[in-house]
Parts: structure tokens; C-alpha cells; sequence
């Protein structure tokens, strides 16, 4: 039996996929993936007195790409606290030291894991030197998986800080 040439091309092509396509958009593997989610983090400083001490109430503000923020109360500190740079040994994004005189209190933001902010405190004597093992964990907040993090200035050093 013989078949028209145009029905056998038209089955052998239906089976072709054709030319294969080149993507070049977010997913296809080529450059940085996009970044969904963004977080910054600032200080928040209340400062008090006690007992004619100075004092201050610290916190740290979370703030997500739509501008939400979420603020984590991290205690009341004895000494004058201004934002530092911590040591480069300590592998911390931020840092805040309360100081009385040439002893006082550092604490550290770190992150674990990609989703894990973590605020470690560790004592601090004016030209002793700094020890990374020494610091213990003060609070510790989850973030999504993936989340870009950022620090951005004090948020204030006179009101109360965002949400609570």
C-alpha cells in the first residue's frame, strides 16, 4: 500500500519538538537568583536613669521589605550604650557596647543557619582583649529561609523603638 508523502511528514513532524528555547529569566539557572525576602536590622536605645545610674533600655527592630517592623525588647543595661563595630573575630553583623567608666557590656548580632538571628552579650574591660567564646546568647529570633539581612543605623536614642 501506498501512503501520500504529505501524511507520513505530517506524523514524523507532529512527533519533533522543534528547536529548543534559550531562557534567560529568573529560575532559569543563569546569574544570582532573586532575593524574595529582605530584612533590616537597627538598634533601638531608650536611655533611663535608676538610682542617678545611667541606664538603657535596648532593643532590635526588624524591619521587612514592606516596611513592617517587628521590635525584640533585649533588657535594661547598665553604662551609656552607643552602636559599635565589633571585632572582625567575632563574625557579627552589629554591635552595641553599654559602658561605665572602662568596663561594660557588649552584645553582638550573628546569624545561624540563614533563618536565625542571634544577640550574644559578653563582658568588656577597656583594653582587655575580646574573646569570642566568651559571649552568651541573649535572644534569638527566627527569619524566613533565604532572607537578605542588612543593618541600618539607631532607630533612636530617645523614644521607645516600632512595634513591641
Amino acid at each position: 500500500m501506498k501512503r501520500p508523502l504529505p501524511i507520513v511528514a505530517a506524523i514524523l513532524l507532529a512527533g519533533c519538538p522543534g528547536p529548543a528555547k534559550t531562557e534567560t529569566g529568573p529560575g532559569s539557572g543563569s546569574g544570582p537568583a532573586p532575593i524574595a525576602k529582605r530584612i533590616s536590622l537597627a538598634w533601638g536605645i531608650q536611655a533611663t536613669t535608676v538610682s542617678n545610674e545611667a541606664m538603657a533600655d535596648l532593643y532590635l527592630a526588624l524591619t521587612d521589605e514592606r516596611g513592617q517592623v517587628a521590635s525584640h525588647e533585649l533588657g535594661r543595661w547598665k553604662g551609656t550604650c552607643d552602636v559599635i563595630v565589633p571585632a572582625a573575630d567575632m563574625h557579627a553583623l552589629t554591635g552595641m557596647r553599654c559602658k561605665t567608666g572602662g568596663t561594660g557590656t557588649e552584645l553582638h548580632v550573628t546569624t545561624q543557619g540563614g533563618d536565625t538571628i542571634i544577640v550574644l552579650k559578653m563582658g568588656w574591660d577597656e583594653g582587655a582583649p575580646a574573646d569570642p567564646m566568651a559571649r552568651e546568647e541573649v535572644k534569638r529570633v527566627s527569619v524566613p529561609l533565604g532572607v537578605a539581612i542588612s543593618v541600618d543605623p539607631v532607630l533612636s536614642t530617645t523614644g521607645a523603638p516600632g512595634v513591641r
